[in-house]
């Protein structure tokens, strides 16, 4: 009996703790999202380079994680500022990552809400997709002017040698 106990705790215990998750998720994307308007300016945190192809390209480490324990980083080019984070990863294509990426979509549109435009291209609405696995789907503001854009990736990233999901959250630049 205790058993079974234990087990009906753990099963009405788990989803409070992953609403919990998902609350903080949504509020430090939310955080994102408006540092986004003023070229994450205090989001930015310690100074940092990474290699891409061969070449060092400055970032700044967010102050402000999307995702627990995932690692932001924010263009150091104020000019064109967009922030990005890995979410997942995996050596080869898996339904698992493609299950992430449905479900970080569902949790991102539901928590930006109202006053965005949401697509999605895949092989199905893409030709240029056709026989690929990639997925992009891109959350925009609905309004006049400057837009702060949201998308989120899942695709073989070659230089990381992995399949991966990625976010990345295009800001609102200076203007010079």
């Amino acid at each position: 009996m205790k058993t079974y106990l234990l087990g009906f705790v753990v099963a009405f215990a788990s989803p409070i703790a992953v609403n919990a998750q998902d609350d903080a998720t949504c509020e430090n994307l939310k955080k994102v999202v408006t540092a986004s308007q003023e070229y994450f300016k205090e989001l930015r945190g310690e100074e940092t380079t990474i290699d891409i192809r061969g070449v060092a390209k400055p970032y700044n480490k967010s102050t402000v994680e999307f995702k627990s324990g995932v690692e932001m980083l924010i263009t150091a080019d104020e000019m064109y500022p967009e922030a990005v984070s890995y979410l997942a990863d995996s050596r080869m294509y898996s339904s698992e990552l493609a299950s992430t990426y449905e479900s970080l979509k569902n949790n991102i549109t539901a928590c930006l809400g109202e006053g965005w435009v949401a697509t999605e291209k895949d092989k199905t609405n893409d030709i240029f997709l056709e026989d690929t696995e990639y997925k992009k789907f891109i959350l925009k503001e609905d309004k006049k002017g400057k837009k702060v854009k949201v998308e989120l990736y899942m695709y073989n990233q070659r230089e990381l040698n992995k399949w991966v999901v990625e976010l990345k959250i295009f800001g609102i630049g200076r203007n010079i």
